[in-house]
């Protein structure tokens, strides 16, 4: 009988597919352990390179580095919250008690809008009430979120996981970029001599890849917040940093935060203004600053190391988002672009293979 012969590059592929569905698992039922940890890793995947640098231009020791950076990044952090936190706070007790205004004057001011719908295009629409129906939705979301905004803050058990977060992951963190070396040697250790260079190749591959999104993706989300806020400032949009921030960090989840935060400005935009001019700049702000995104900032920043289609990044959201939820979208797009890194190698070997050159 004949041996059957598992190609290396399939080992590799189910060995990815089933440390990325532990990953998320894990983030998704168990976040007090993993959550820490996850974020962790990826300010030390942000920062190790940094702590390259300093250790090889002084004497320093990596302990040492590794917690003047530690550090560093905590006082950054808490000048933020001690300056910008506060505003943001304001705006969002200001945006949950001004919702249900928001939502009954949108309510009224689109109601005559589906009445001419109803009365010119009553042969194409019939009795389905369009604007209503529209209406309700964002009635019943707006109000969800309005919920969501008052309680945010008022949940011990969110103010303790809060806490949590912020003692854990600047220790992990510090732990992280401090034992790199130790832990890349750990981990080469346990893989077996006959597969060792195969794999830090392998890696090598996928850290470029990682590299490129992750660190650039930070950069184009806090540039994307900044521009959103400017904009939507200039325009006299009320909780216009609120929405700016919450747009370009929603953006983690490619497009997410821009359908969000533009619909959202255009429902407040609808209701403040009398004039469809300033909707018009809203609508401009937007298709300006993610065209910029999209043709200027990304290519430049992140790369296209990525080098996945547009098809292919919609079908990941989809089915990341579908059987994972948040986890699986905030996961989709790295994780996609290493499995075509596998799924290409796996095509190679098939290609070189008996079967297909017989």
């Amino acid at each position: 009988m004949r041996k059957i012969v598992i190609p290396p590059a399939l080992y590799a592929l189910v060995v990815y597919t089933f440390i990325i569905l532990g990953t998320i698992m894990s983030l998704k039922y168990i976040p007090l352990l993993s959550a820490p940890v996850f974020f962790s890793i990826i300010i030390a995947y942000l920062f190790n390179p940094i702590a390259d640098y300093f250790e090889k231009i002084t004497k320093f020791s990596r302990g040492l580095i590794s917690g003047i950076l530690i550090l560093t990044l905590v006082f950054i952090f808490v000048f933020l919250i001690i300056n910008l936190f506060p505003y943001l706070v304001d705006q969002v007790q200001n945006a949950a008690q001004k919702l249900p205004e928001i939502v009954k004057k949108f309510s009224k001011n689109i109601k005559w809008f589906g009445e001419y719908l109803t009365k010119h295009f009553s042969d194409y629409i019939g009795d389905f009430d369009i604007m209503g129906n529209i209406s309700e939705w964002i009635n019943n979301s707006l109000s969800g979120l309005s919920k969501f905004l008052l309680t945010a803050f008022s949940s011990l058990y969110g103010v303790l996981l809060t806490l949590t977060y912020l003692v854990l992951i600047p220790l992990f963190s510090f732990y992280f970029i401090k034992d790199q070396k130790k832990i890349e040697k750990t981990f080469f250790e346990l893989i077996p001599h006959k597969y060792r260079w195969r794999t830090r190749r392998k890696i090598i591959r996928i850290d470029r890849i990682l590299s490129s999104f992750i660190r650039g993706q930070a950069i184009v989300i806090l540039i994307l917040s900044v521009l959103y806020s400017i904009g939507l400032t200039l325009i006299g949009l009320p909780f216009s940093i609120l929405i700016g921030v919450f747009a370009g960090l929603g953006d983690i989840i490619p497009y997410f935060g821009t359908v969000v935060g533009f619909t959202i400005s255009m429902i407040i935009g609808f209701v403040h203004f009398n004039s469809i001019k300033e909707l018009l700049l809203i609508a401009l702000v937007f298709i300006i600053v993610k065209g910029s995104e999209n043709w200027f900032f990304y290519p430049r920043i992140v790369g296209r190391k990525v080098g996945l289609h547009f098809v292919w990044v919609l079908v990941s959201i989809i089915v990341f988002g579908q059987f994972f939820g948040f986890w699986g979208l905030l996961f989709a797009i790295p994780s996609s672009a290493v499995f075509k890194v596998f799924i290409n190698d796996l095509i190679y070997y098939y290609k070189g293979s008996e079967f297909y050159n017989k």
